[in-house]
């Protein structure tokens, strides 16, 4: 793409901005060296891209109305068909509206990308649609992906299926409720602080976090790349399971995806827990934002798991408390830097860039006027964090990401699993608009203290329902060894058994 030359009136304006005063003497020397080497651009142009053929570019879609989809859980339904067998022949798939489906619309939650049409399938797409999958529609988002709540997506707020009014958290919020709705079988869902996991807990569905890199981010719109997780949405443990093992595995692109291990999750998902070690995680309970009947219910399912044959037991692991102030460390300039100035890619990774969706929002990027009280919040504060520290904030909270993942992994050493609350609570009331942006954001952020830590340590965090507090769900969160989500299964399997 050819980049104009400056003049050198603009060259003195730039270097004034960057503090090279003394460039404006040689304004005319430094003009004609930039239109140079702004040559390369067209040379790029010149190498023809590796792409895939586009499988669909004249997909019939279409918007549901209110009465249709009473929750808005949708953003459009539609029916692209898969293979004619496979593991997933005859399964109904959502696809969240931050995932790419070639031919439909990915506003990602947002305005911004109102008019952008994917001309590609992200990799968990194709991997679906292979196995025999039917999509039949994309689900909403929140904002940009910024939220845990469910109620900053461009389009509305999306409710509860088990209380209107009530928020199904987020950001993957239209996945969870197309589940309970019963208008989808599975669905897909990216987690990055619980995204996957916080609306499987609150309106009572199956969602699992897998290790980080075991599930290709190819094709799905990232926040940052330290914590970008995709992830399989269903109704039951198995379905789960089954889902797993048809989107797992490198893609040759991810360069998220190191070292993976991908494991048959179906195989023993049916042996019981007699005989595994289950640690219950202190620290996960009576937090700030805990109900006491969220925490007892969970207790009773650990129970309940004792009484299956497996030895259940407390344990500790005190960084947990602190481990959501490092996620968020890493989030303030992560996210803002990702998503809010990079035009959704950050440099330095080896990765597939959609220069389609890139140029989308760099021609809107002043656009902003949309943006949601938790999005300006972290513009905000991911600019100041800057202005006064570059990156060093960030890189300190990476670095020490490390020490927490070594204390789970010291616990878990000698437990198969670790057990928490997903959420602290139930589902809360969808905010009133007129309350400001404090209460927008509050319940944005509210839910995830036992989610986003397993986030940045890359552990896989399963979420099950294990019972409901006055006619409102609670997840259970089981936490595995890295890559052994098959062991979550197994647990996460004889904890529904139990229901």
């Amino acid at each position: 793409m050819s980049v104009p030359a400056p003049t050198p009136a603009q060259i003195v304006a730039l270097a004034e901005e960057l503090g090279y005063p003394a460039v404006a003497a040689a304004a005319d020397d430094y003009a004609g060296m930039l239109a140079g080497m702004l040559g390369v651009y067209d040379a790029v142009e010149a190498v023809p891209e590796q792409v895939d053929p586009v499988p669909r570019t004249d997909v019939a879609y279409r918007v549901p109305t209110p009465e249709e989809d009473p929750h808005h859980a949708w953003m459009v339904r539609t029916s692209i068909p898969g293979a004619s067998d496979g593991p997933l022949s005859g399964l109904r798939l959502g696809v969240k509206d931050s995932i790419m489906v070639a031919g439909l619309p990915m506003t990602n939650g947002s305005d911004v990308l109102a008019d952008f049409t994917p001309t590609r399938d992200a990799t968990v797409v194709s991997r679906a649609l292979a196995a025999g999958a039917e999509i039949v529609g994309t689900t909403t988002a929140e904002y940009f992906c910024m939220s845990g709540g469910s109620h900053t997506s461009a389009t509305g707020v999306v409710h509860n299926p088990n209380r209107r009014g009530h928020s199904a958290a987020g950001s993957s919020s239209g996945s969870a409720v197309a589940l309970v709705t019963g208008d989808a079988d599975i669905t897909l869902g990216s987690d990055q602080a619980g995204s996957i996991r916080m609306p499987a807990s609150w309106c009572g569905v199956v969602g699992l976090k897998p290790t980080y890199g075991l599930v290709p981010c190819t094709g799905a719109s990232p926040l940052d790349a330290v914590f970008d997780h995709v992830g399989p949405m269903s109704r039951t443990v198995a379905d789960n399971a089954r889902f797993l093992g048809v989107i797992a595995g490198p893609d040759g692109v991810d360069p998220r995806q190191r070292e993976v291990h991908v494991g048959d999750y179906l195989a023993d998902i049916d042996a019981g827990v007699s005989g595994l070690r289950i640690g219950v995680l202190r620290e996960g309970f009576g937090g700030p934002e805990a109900e006491p009947a969220v925490d007892a219910r969970v207790r009773s399912a650990a129970d309940a798991l004792r009484s299956l044959g497996a030895t259940v037991e407390d344990v500790s692991v005190p960084l947990h408390a602190l481990a959501p102030a490092v996620w968020t460390a890493i989030a303030i300039e992560g996210m803002a830097e990702t998503v809010l100035r990079d035009q959704g890619f950050a440099f330095g990774r080896l990765d597939h860039y959609p220069t389609d969706l890139m140029a989308h929002l760099f021609d809107r990027r002043g656009d902003v006027g949309g943006r949601p009280a938790n999005v300006v919040l972290f513009t905000l504060v991911g600019r100041w964090v800057d202005q006064n520290h570059g990156r060093l904030n960030y890189a300190r909270a990476v670095n020490r990401a490390r020490t927490v993942r070594a204390a789970y992994d010291a616990v878990l050493r000698d437990h198969d699993a670790l057990l928490m609350p997903t959420t602290p609570q139930t589902a809360r009331p969808l905010p009133d608009p007129a309350a400001g942006p404090m209460a927008a954001i509050q319940v944005s952020i509210e839910m995830s203290s036992n989610a986003c830590p397993f986030d940045i340590t890359h552990h896989p965090a399963l979420s099950v329902p294990c019972g409901e507090v006055d006619g409102l769900p609670v997840g259970l969160q089981i936490v595995g060894r890295h890559f052994e989500e098959a062991t979550l299964f197994r647990v996460g399997r004889a904890v529904e058994t139990t229901r």
